[in-house]
């Protein structure tokens, strides 16, 4: 089993879900629940997080065969939308992370946080793209693996955010996302990179179409 494959797809998972960037605003549309009521609300809405990255992982092969989609073209579209996510984090805007700018639910249920806040079009397109290149048992082993690695460390991380959020306060929270937009600025120019290889590899086969 090969572990850094297994780190490394872990860990760019785990920057696109982007619990740390996440965390206030998730604390901000519990704001008006009881604090023993979020607990119970976060582990449903991780819950369903886990279901959806599955159903995404494991159906991933089947819905790029409907679209027509090629592993390339899947590189090039979530490194572009990765590409974006990270400017957003790198350079935040004051309404990205101003709770009073999403809708007060008091229990919000699957949306927003669930999806699109951690399961959004860039993580599907990230998961799809693994669940692509799983074509044997070892890699689908090993994919499953990082799945589940990301979806723990994010869940932690949510779980404890108010806490969290009170010892790095407002300024290391920012620093912290910048960091991880950056990171994951590197990781989105090598998907559109790897997306622009596959696609000039095909390219003879298809000028002979």
């Amino acid at each position: 089993m090969d572990w850094s494959y297994i780190i490394a797809t872990a860990s760019a998972l785990f920057l696109v879900m982007d619990p740390p960037g996440n965390a206030p605003l998730v604390q901000g549309l519990l704001q008006n629940v009881l604090p023993k009521r979020r607990f119970a609300i976060l582990l449903r809405e991780m819950f369903i997080v886990l279901i959806l990255l599955f159903l995404f992982f494991f159906l991933g092969e089947e819905i790029l065969g409907w679209l027509g989609l090629s592993s390339g073209s899947l590189n090039l579209t979530g490194g572009i939308m990765l590409f974006l996510i990270a400017v957003g984090m790198v350079f935040p805007s004051v309404a990205s992370h101003d709770p009073q700018a999403h809708p007060a639910d008091p229990e919000p249920f699957i949306v927003p946080v669930a999806m699109p806040l951690i399961v959004g079009p860039a993580v599907i397109s990230l998961v799809m793209m693994q669940a692509a290149m799983s074509a044997n048992e070892s890699l689908l082993a090993e994919g499953i693996i990082a799945l589940l690695l990301a979806w723990a460390a994010s869940s932690l991380i949510l779980f404890f955010s108010g806490k969290i959020l009170d010892k790095l306060g407002e300024k290391g929270t920012v620093a912290l996302t910048r960091l991880m937009g950056t990171v994951l600025v590197m990781i989105a120019v090598q998907m559109v990179l790897n997306g622009i290889t596959e696609y000039l590899k095909s390219l003879p086969e298809l000028l002979k179409s």
